[in-house]
């Protein structure tokens, strides 16, 4: 049996290679064994339920990036923060020592740079109307500092220009907006010099309070042919008040982002906010978390998409023709 695979000699060996296996991996543990996978934790502050859609679209872009929820990435998020409580929040993330900031809204930007001043930590905000203008980054293409995002621009504009010719008879724009929220005030000027230009008149209506806010639509002009939303949580709280008054009283109506016709407005024009997340902001989250400085990484532009729905039409007793139709992207029958 000299020859057998089960000889003495061959069964020390195997002996040997087992201990000596067992004493790396006893050494391997007193080492601290393997690199383990790094932990990222990212704080997120949210103004606005109707952004919830924006928060699970950048999460599941991260989830593609390779960001897995509860092994490799933790989010520090609960749930939408009264716009007074935006600082505190900030505050908080920043004292939990987050490895970045995501900001939905100008106002949260703000607050999450107001209090990531003096640390090294980054945020990523969307989305953002006039960056430049609210004093987060320095420019578009060179961002400065510890933030950068994704911007929808000047579209507000263009939206105006699109409820016109959804509806062309319009000549009074019911416009409520909250003079306190930065991004409001920034798109509210472009709205006004493109009514301007397209010679329709605005009816400006400030709201800073709930109570004001009904009141702004218990009250709205005998004149007016039109409502134009622009971004505002604190208007979209109530908007499905104001979209049931506006159909009663046969008011076309324009929301803020795409998706605004889901709701019920009967344009929209802007960007769709929960695909922006996935793609743009989770891609610029993740560069960042590589390594890259935020002030390298220049603020992304969203694409753009024209809403109709066709429903709403119906109910205010507009006819769209064929010609509108074929310019929108997104229609809701």
């Amino acid at each position: 049996m000299a020859n057998s695979i089960y000889s003495r000699d061959s069964i020390r060996k195997r002996r040997t290679i087992f201990i000596w296996g067992i004493v790396f991996s006893l050494w391997l543990a007193a080492c601290g064994g393997a690199p383990q996978p790094k932990t990222y934790t990212l704080g997120v502050i949210n103004p606005s339920l109707h952004q919830e859609e924006t928060v699970e679209g950048f999460k599941e872009g991260m989830t593609k990036l390779g960001y897995i929820e509860g092994k490799n990435i933790i989010y520090l998020y609960e749930g939408p923060t009264d716009m007074d409580k935006l600082d505190s929040v900030a505050q908080g993330l920043v004292a939990a020592d987050v490895d970045l900031i995501l900001s939905i809204t100008t106002s949260a930007a703000q607050a999450a740079q107001k209090a990531t001043a003096g640390t090294d930590i980054p945020v990523v905000f969307i989305p953002v109307t006039d960056p430049v203008g609210a004093g987060l980054v320095d420019s578009l293409r060179q961002p400065g500092g510890n933030i950068t995002g994704v911007t929808f621009g000047v579209q507000e504009g263009r939206r105006l220009e699109w409820l016109i010719q959804v509806a062309p008879t319009i000549e009074h724009i019911y416009v409520p907006y909250n003079p306190e929220a930065r991004g409001t005030v920034l798109a509210l000027e472009t709205v006004s010099n493109a009514a301007t230009m397209l010679g329709v008149e605005l009816i400006l209506c400030e709201v800073s309070t709930a109570e004001e806010v009904a009141a702004a639509f218990e009250n709205i002009p005998e004149d007016a042919d039109a409502i134009f939303f622009l971004p505002d949580s604190l208007l979209n709280e109530r908007i499905g008040d104001w979209l049931e008054i506006a159909i009663e009283l046969k008011l076309p109506t324009s929301g803020p982002n795409p998706m605004a016709v889901a709701d019920g407005h009967l344009t929209a024009y802007g960007i769709d906010l929960a695909a922006s997340a996935r793609q743009e902001a989770a891609r610029l989250a993740d560069q960042i978390l590589q390594g890259i400085k935020p002030a390298d990484l220049p603020v992304e532009t969203a694409e753009f998409f024209t809403a109709i729905n066709l429903n709403t039409a119906k109910a205010i007793g507009l006819d769209i023709s064929d010609e509108i139709l074929l310019q929108a992207d997104i229609i809701i029958r």
